[in-house]
């Protein structure tokens, strides 16, 4: 089960449960359509909002959503973020239609900030941060309700918080933190809730300061120095959020020894987020050290209360198979996978609308995995059972659930090519193919790797089908894609670009066409020169095997010298990749 997935099944769950509530207390909440949102967000219940404020706050909601170029899933995601945390707002307290209308007007640029959050972080997961940002919400709401001082300021900061005008919420604080310091501990109180602000607006860099001010004045008030950690890691600094976590630990674990049951779950979960910050800076024992003792005190906890830690249990072993696999322990990521996997199903029995998505995503990593050890059998029917969920997904709701459905039909597709069975290998890669075409045409920046990724893999496969002019066609098609991808960021598609300059070269001489074969081959040569002059470990191999696809090609063509010299200099990189380092 992957945290970093756009779309959780977790905040749809959170948000029906919230929904039902509201329903029967006899509450009408405003609320965006999860399905519905071809064109951009959409209103699906209006309830106390009035006309103008709801043209006013979709009107600039969309004009950002269109802006940032979200993709149909992502608007998806930012939807069910969206309702989640206007759900934690307005059922705060009873609010006649003019207050509703500000507060509903006030929303719209929080909501632009996690658009913007969605676009440039590939590592959200906006289920998560819903869900963090309504309890940091309801939070704030219970701090500035406790007067600490007669200044008229705190009044008028609690009453722009509670119609969440964190604009003049910040300016208000911001003054009060200026004033002639107190107490330490007042001091600190209005650092946190200035910080706290930041956050609700998505602005965690904002935040930052306020938090060290308010960790180095109380250094053991634990919510500080939680959300001065996550803070740090959400800012790429784990080198400063890791001592801070190492400290909370020291604490949790102090007071485990009188109430365990009431720490071991922060414990546990800074284990896990220690073992996420090691993971970033590439310290995979650490990693793994970290996440097998939070992974033994989940399990201890879910032995109690299946419902309410079984799902951190599958999730931390996700996290160790990601790890297994990433330093080829395989037989070990195989293992940590299908644990997480039976928690899934079991997790699934009992709430399906939450839980399927996490099967089908846990099915489709097996299946990788399966794929890289030829275990196929194994590997097609994981693939096919999260085929099965992601088509009923997809089918009720095709903008949130498309891309997985291709992404698994592509990995289909590349098993059944694996194993010579390419007419189906061909159904699934068109399918998938389908697919990918109508998403890059919605979200050109998003989706064209994909696309390029599956008309690479068609040419491959019309390559051994002996179709050459169908591989012609598809290799060039993905070779324009990625060429452009290349010229913008070539360190992540100059990879894509030499493989399928490689493959036109085959395809090109094979079917009798040596000219075109050789500039695709040296045009690949390049560019794998220039890989193995930044990387040779990796990249010396490939560089190798284009110079003695272009040595035979010249051998071929009456110029012996120079393949011969293209043959000696294959043989020197091979050698010098043999070689003891």
């Amino acid at each position: 089960m992957s945290a970093g997935n756009i779309l959780s099944g977790i905040a749809i769950a959170a948000l029906s449960t919230a929904c039902a509530a509201a329903a029967a207390a006899g509450a009408c909440l405003p609320s965006f359509s999860e399905i519905d949102v071809k064109d951009g967000l959409a209103v699906r219940t209006r309830c106390a909002v009035s006309a103008p404020a709801l043209a006013r706050v979709t009107e600039r909601l969309n004009r950002t959503v269109k802006g940032d170029g979200l993709s149909a899933a992502q608007r998806v995601a930012l939807a069910t973020a969206a309702n989640v945390m206007l759900h934690a707002v307005l059922s705060q307290t009873d609010l006649g239609e003019p207050r509703i209308d500000a507060t509903f007007i006030n929303f719209e640029p929080i909501l632009e900030s996690l658009a913007s959050q969605i676009r440039t972080r590939t590592d959200i997961d906006v289920a998560a941060e819903a869900s963090k940002w309504s309890a940091r919400y309801e939070e704030l709401l219970h701090r500035l309700s406790i007067a600490r001082s007669a200044d008229p300021a705190e009044r008028q900061l609690d009453e722009a918080a509670a119609r969440l005008d964190l604009d003049n919420a910040s300016a208000l604080l911001a003054r009060l933190v200026a004033k002639a310091p107190g107490p330490a501990q007042l001091s600190a109180a209005r650092n946190y809730e200035a910080a706290t602000i930041e956050l609700l607006r998505f602005m965690p860099w904002n935040a930052l300061p306020y938090l060290e001010k308010a960790h180095a004045l109380q250094p053991d008030d634990m919510d500080i120095a939680t959300a001065f950690a996550d803070t740090l890691l959400v800012q790429r600094e784990p080198e400063r959020a890791e001592p801070v976590y190492r400290a909370l630990l020291i604490q949790y674990r102090t007071l485990a020894q009188q109430k365990p049951a009431a720490w071991q779950p922060s414990i546990a979960h800074t284990l896990d987020k220690l073992g996420g910050l090691y993971a970033m800076r590439q310290q995979q024992k650490e990693a793994e050290a970290a996440w097998l003792r939070a992974l033994e005190i989940y399990w201890a906890l879910a032995r109690v209360k299946p419902s309410a830690y079984s799902p951190a249990v599958a999730n931390t072993l996700d996290n160790l198979a990601t790890l297994y696999r990433d330093t080829q322990r395989l037989p070990d990521a195989a293992d940590a996978w299908r644990e997480a996997l039976a928690l899934d199903r079991a997790l699934a029995r009992q709430d399906p609308a939450t839980y399927r998505p996490a099967v089908a995503m846990t099915l489709n990593d097996l299946g990788i995995l399966y794929s890289a050890t030829q275990r196929t059998r194994d590997a097609e029917r994981a693939y096919l059972e999260a085929l099965g969920i992601q088509r009923a997904l997809a089918h009720d709701n095709p903008a949130a659930w498309r891309p997985a459905l291709a992404r698994t039909l592509n990995n289909l597709g590349n098993l059944y090519s694996a194993s010579e069975r390419l007419p189906e290998a061909e159904r699934a890669y068109r399918e998938a193919l389908k697919i990918r075409q109508q998403l890059a045409r919605e979200s050109p920046a998003l989706y064209q790797p994909d696309l390029a990724r599956t008309l690479g893999n068609l040419g491959v496969l019309y390559r051994l089908e002996r179709q050459p002019a169908k591989a012609l066609q598809v290799y060039r098609q993905a070779l324009q894609i990625v060429h452009a991808l290349s010229s913008n960021t070539p360190a992540e598609y100059q990879p894509a670009e030499a493989r399928i300059l490689n493959n036109l070269g085959v395809l090109y001489s094979r079917t009798g066409r040596p000219r075109e074969a050789e500039d695709a081959w040296r045009r690949a040569l390049d560019l794998y020169r220039t890989l193995a002059h930044d990387d040779p470990l990796t990249w010396r191999q490939d560089e190798a095997r284009a110079l003695r696809n272009l040595a035979t090609l010249l051998s071929r063509t009456q110029r012996s010298a120079e393949a011969d010299a293209l043959k000696r200099e294959a043989d020197e990189l091979i050698d010098s990749t043999r070689a003891p380092q």
